[in-house]
């Protein structure tokens, strides 16, 4: 039987996504650019830990399977997609063939945007055929994986996984500071992101969305927190494992603003009739346009250039 959707939930992701298509015009948008991005990919995962359910007599193996479906057949879909477009595009039609031709293949393998830090002279960038948002997928998937053998490990209690989750939160400030080169598969960042869905584990369970909903004073003190902590952290970038001055600052600052959001998300469901409903289409809609925005975005580039625009 299908779930029934919760419509704030999925116009939370549709705000996420809309700062994602934002930050990746390649445009500065001030304020939003800075605070949205405090927020875009925590938010997430976030989302993520409050649909998720530990089922006790479900087995690795059928999670894995139903995660993979969910997950990491879009993933290689679209990536084999586009990868085939520009070969034939740049190389095929051209006739340029050559070892280098199939140099993207690496990377859609490897599911990261570079092997370095951003900041490594002598980087390697592998996700250059518009497929660099695509590492959220592969990056998901692991995190999922991670935080449902701790919630098994836990026995679904919400306690024992946050005690867990502390020895997983140090294994990614260790791996982060000691591993000179950034994992495949994210699997540095999934040991991070396992905090986020925990978050949004207990938001779901304590239902603290609601709740502080309905506490305006509240809502205003997290709002003014969240803002000075995210001056005090610096700008970030979860895909390239650039958390900002601090790791745990940032992880603090992602969950207060992904918080922000969804109160705003279940502002809009209960007062902006159309216009909720319209982000909460685009909300379940989200994985394609994440997947594909970079292509449109050429798309339409090279469109205006013929036109002399």
């Amino acid at each position: 039987m299908e779930k029934k959707r919760v419509l704030w939930l999925d116009i939370a992701k549709a705000l996420g996504i809309l700062v994602v298509l934002l930050v990746h015009t390649g445009k500065s948008f001030g304020p939003v650019s800075f605070f949205g991005g405090m927020f875009y990919m925590p938010i997430f995962f976030i989302l993520a830990g409050m649909t998720f359910r530990y089922k006790p007599e479900e087995r690795f193996g059928s999670f894995v399977k139903k995660k993979a479906k969910r997950l990491l057949v879009p993933y290689f879909g679209y990536n084999l997609f586009l990868f085939l477009f520009f070969f034939l595009k740049n190389d095929l039609l051209a006739g340029q063939v050559s070892a280098e031709s199939f140099f993207p293949l690496l990377g859609i393998l490897y599911s990261r945007n570079c092997l370095f830090p951003m900041d490594s002279p002598a980087n390697v960038y592998f996700m250059q055929i518009l497929n660099a948002p695509t590492w959220f997928l592969t990056g998901m998937f692991v995190s999922y994986l991670l935080f449902w053998l701790m919630m098994k490990a836990a026995e679904g209690k919400l306690r024992t996984a946050v005690y867990l989750n502390f020895g997983v939160l140090l294994a990614a400030v260790l791996v982060h500071y000691l591993c000179p080169v950034l994992l495949p598969w994210s699997l540095d960042c999934a040991l991070y992101a396992v905090s986020f869905l925990l978050f949004g584990k207990a938001l779901s369970e304590k239902g603290i969305v609601e709740r502080l909903y309905r506490k305006p004073g509240a809502v205003l003190l997290l709002a003014a927190v969240f803002a000075v902590l995210s001056w005090l952290n610096g700008s970030v970038n979860m895909s390239v494992a650039d958390y900002g001055h601090s790791m745990i600052l940032n992880l603090i600052v992602g969950c207060a603003g992904s918080l922000l959001v969804m109160v705003l998300s279940l502002f809009l469901e209960k007062h902006m009739g159309l216009l909720g409903k319209s982000f909460g289409f685009l909300g379940r809609h989200t994985l394609p346009v994440l997947c594909l925005h970079l292509f449109v975005y050429s798309l339409i580039g090279t469109a205006l250039r013929l036109l002399g625009l």
